[in-house]
């Protein structure tokens, strides 16, 4: 049954690809944050349906007569600055598996093709909201219904991802977080009654899904969103009020083991396995990049073998946290810190242009917002941006997801939404009226 379902969504997607090229975009997003693939069990796992849309995609655009001009952006530029450099670092890669590097490489220049896709196809608010709704049923969707397994086993259920990049818990609960603010930016938007209530359910399922993660960075980041939220309500005090009865209850219902794992926050450097394995991580990044400031070590340095047993015997006393030695027999760690495995991957060089794109990508969020009081819908889009790109930002640092499909899906939004703005300001003032209507 599922195999027909995806075939069927394979064949409806490739249809209305030709008609409209965002379509397929917006189904390119949901292939790649789903993989679907790994849900079927017949002859649709042999498909390669992420390939196929995305040259169905492509053919597309190219016989598209309506396609918009192509506006090159600085994100563009720190973007491919950024893949730029990790070809250059992919060259010069330090690890025994060059195979490995390249295939690593060509995943992410698929990333990096996905931004520039959604950059020519995308323009209208309808068409940016399609890339809103796939992201939304790809990651929300599915921790919502690994929200309903852990409300009904009682919290037995371990929610980790299904695939993929995010099939890590913490990378799921970092996924999860940053599509939170897009369910509430629909749910504002949408006048439906019913799927509104969805939208409004959805949400609460997303917050627990984070729970039923046992993800301390999660839940970390979880705390920033409502905070932030708190503080862009109209209602504070009525709120506090509520989170002052209700979070004491729901932390008194919360599983013994989540508890446990919560409060191990403030014990983490000296008594959690866990966390003295990331200090581990972080230091044999550090030192790679020392070694190699320019270039790095290749994608995923800190997982190599031959690295990591180069660089564990001067661990303890590296930095400001003493560490215990690192074992010989332990297997290579990843970064687990997107600011780190970028530094490990690309050297200082790669760290700074990654940077600039994530900086880059919050300030034009920012500039959209300034002086668009009458365009109300995209004040609430890129108010879910910047809380997406900041909980990113803030949640990143307990992951290694710096090459994330969704991360570059957004700077693409983002980028889409300032080159609407930049020109509804340049063109005649009809024009432009008739653009606002439509944002």
């Amino acid at each position: 049954m599922r195999d027909i379902f995806f075939v069927g969504f394979l064949i409806y997607a490739i249809y209305f690809t030709f008609k409209r090229p965002y379509i397929g975009v917006a189904a390119w997003i949901w292939i790649a944050l789903t993989a679907p693939s790994q849900w079927a069990f017949g002859f649709s796992q042999s498909l390669r349906l992420n390939l196929t849309i995305v040259l169905v995609t492509a053919l597309a655009y190219m016989f598209y007569r309506d396609k918009p001009k192509f506006v090159f952006t600085k994100l563009h530029f720190w973007v491919f600055a950024f893949w730029f450099w990790m070809l250059i670092s992919s060259i010069f890669s330090l690890r025994i598996d060059d195979a490995y590097t390249w295939e690593k490489m060509i995943e992410f220049t698929k990333v990096v093709a996905l931004f520039l896709f959604i950059t020519m196809t995308v323009r209208r608010t309808h068409e940016v909201d399609t890339l809103i709704w796939a992201m939304v049923l790809s990651i929300s969707a599915y921790a919502g219904m690994e929200a309903l397994k852990f409300l009904i086993s009682g919290g037995g259920h371990r929610i980790v991802g299904r695939a993929g990049i995010i099939i890590d818990r913490n990378d799921l609960a970092v996924a999860i977080n940053m599509c939170i603010p897009f369910v509430v930016y629909l749910w504002a938007k949408t006048e439906h009654k019913m799927l509104k209530l969805g939208l409004l359910g959805l949400l609460l399922l997303n917050v627990l899904a984070i729970i039923g993660t046992y993800s301390r960075g999660g839940f970390i980041g979880l705390c920033v969103l409502a905070i932030a939220f708190w503080l862009k309500s109209q209602r504070k005090i009525l709120f506090l009020i509520l989170a002052l009865i209700l979070l004491p209850i729901g932390y008194g219902h919360a599983p013994e083991e989540w508890k446990e794992r919560q409060q191990t926050v403030e014990t983490a450097a000296t008594e959690d396995g866990s966390f003295i394995g990331r200090l581990w991580a972080w230091k044999i990044a550090t030192l790679i990049a020392l070694d190699n400031p320019m270039t790095g070590g290749g994608f995923k340095a800190t997982t190599d073998p031959v690295l990591w047993a180069t660089y564990a015997p001067d661990t303890p006393y590296f930095g400001p946290i003493e560490t215990p030695p690192i074992p010989p027999e332990l297997i290579p760690k990843a970064a687990h810190n997107i600011y780190f495995q970028v530094m490990a991957s690309a050297g200082f060089v790669g760290l700074f242009l990654f940077c600039c794109m994530l900086l880059s990508s919050l300030l034009q969020s920012l500039r959209n917002r300034i002086g668009s009081h009458s365009l109300k819908k995209g004040l609430n889009l890129e108010s879910a941006i910047v809380l997406s790109l900041v909980g990113y930002g803030i949640t990143g640092l307990n992951v290694s997801l710096a090459y994330f499909d969704l991360l570059y899906a957004i700077i693409g939004v983002i980028a889409v939404v300032g080159i609407q703005k930049k020109q509804a300001e340049t063109a005649p003032s009809g024009w432009a009226g008739r653009q606002n209507q439509r944002w």
